[in-house]
């Protein structure tokens, strides 16, 4: 690719605006029912991608052919990401990762209690201990 050419396709690559756009323009072979399920969760880790490029000056300075290497590379990779797995799994958006499971662990079935309807009885519980 000539300089030329690859200047030419970074202009355009800035003018993208859609996940096939950018997929088209650096030549990522997808599958649409993959990016039509994923496709704002794959340009957000994208624009991470990116963002970590700019961040440690990579793209300053780098060759137009070169750079579009790197981010059809980086593109490659957050669409491979969703292939085998899920928004849930990744949780790039604040709103699943604040609903991600909490680690808490593991709770043993003697800490757990049933308290049936009718019974008199109370449920356990834990009593502070008392200081001496």
């Amino acid at each position: 690719m000539s300089t030329t050419t690859a200047a030419a396709q970074l202009a355009e690559f800035h003018r993208c605006t859609t996940a096939e756009q950018y997929l088209d323009l650096l030549g990522v072979a997808y599958d649409p029912r993959v990016v039509a399920v994923n496709r704002l969760h794959i340009l957000r880790l994208f624009g991470d991608e990116l963002g970590r490029l700019h961040d440690a000056g990579d793209g300053e300075q780098a060759d137009p052919a070169e750079l579009l290497r790197v981010y059809h590379d980086g593109l490659e990779r957050c669409y491979q990401a969703f292939l085998n797995a899920t928004a849930l799994d990744h949780r790039v958006f604040k709103v699943l990762k604040d609903r991600a499971p909490e680690a808490a662990g593991f709770v043993p079935s003697s800490d757990i209690t049933v308290q049936r309807p009718g019974d008199a009885r109370p449920a356990p519980t834990a009593q502070p201990e008392e200081d001496q």
